[in-house]
């Protein structure tokens, strides 16, 4: 638990908030048992400054981010001119991964897919310097960044960052509070975009860190609705009961039936 507050005064330290008496939620344990995972998950509550979430002292740890950190990506291209959201990358051909990867598509598109190799290209684009740069401008967990592993690095290697610290991140980014442009903030928002309905907008990205000691998954992101926005970080592992075709998809359904629980969504 002394972890886990200091953690909380580091935040607030960076982010210029006083940090809000944190809330364990014991009735979400029922929520990741029913999904068959372990994990955890900690929302901000900007308007009421308060920590809430469940296995509160497991998001201390720190895990890869992987795909993740397409948002920190996205910002830093959008920023240094990389790309703009219109920048169309050229599929060369070769087989990839996943089909889907296996097309022309812009920056935008690009992110919404989970495009390996177009952000491995914008990565090597950005460069190892600059790279370096601006993660530490954003105190962006710790990144072993390198011109060796520019293509990389978020996917495997050393680099990791805890929930805390993805949160952290997206509050100041949701609220154009990070050094860098205005236009490169807004822009990298509104490829977040994940779902619109009536009643809230749900921005974020996923990550599956399947090439480091983990096999963990992740969504970050930004829930919007009832003039409030709560700021959240989900990270779950497998566990004996979890089924693997299902996985994947376990980390966006359990973060909205969280939602659904707090009764911040309705659909």
């Amino acid at each position: 638990m002394k972890k886990y507050l200091f953690s909380l005064i580091l935040v607030s330290l960076f982010s210029g908030i006083r940090a809000a008496e944190p809330q364990e939620l014991p009735q979400l344990k029922a929520l990741f048992d029913s999904f068959g995972v372990y994990g955890s998950i900690v929302i901000y509550d900007q308007q009421n400054n308060h920590y809430m979430g469940y296995n509160l002292e497991r998001c201390n740890e720190a895990f890869g981010p992987a795909s993740s950190f397409k948002i920190a990506n996205t910002l830093i291209a959008l920023e240094t001119g990389v790309a703009t959201p219109q920048t169309v990358f050229k599929w060369n051909g070769e087989k990839q991964r996943l089909q889907v990867w296996e097309q022309d598509v812009n920056l935008r598109q690009a992110f919404q897919i989970s495009s390996v190799p177009v952000y491995q290209e914008i990565a090597r684009r950005i460069g190892a310097e600059r790279m370096q740069y601006y993660l530490r401008l954003f105190n962006y967990g710790e990144m072993d960044v390198h011109p060796d592993n520019i293509d990389l690095f978020w996917l495997e290697g050393e680099s990791q960052i805890t929930p805390y610290q993805q949160v952290y991140f997206l509050q100041k980014l949701y609220n154009l509070q990070l050094p860098v442009s205005r236009k490169a903030m807004e822009q990298t928002k509104a490829i977040m975009v994940h779902e619109e309905k009536e009643g809230y907008t749900l921005s974020g990205k996923t990550g599956w860190a399947t090439r480091q000691e983990k096999d963990v998954t992740w969504f970050v992101g930004y829930l919007e609705t009832k003039g409030n926005v709560y700021i959240f970080a989900t990270n779950l592992e497998p566990c004996p009961t979890t089924d693997p075709d299902s996985f994947a998809q376990t980390r966006i359904r359990l973060t909205k039936e969280v939602f659904r629980t707090l009764g911040l969504m309705n659909s």
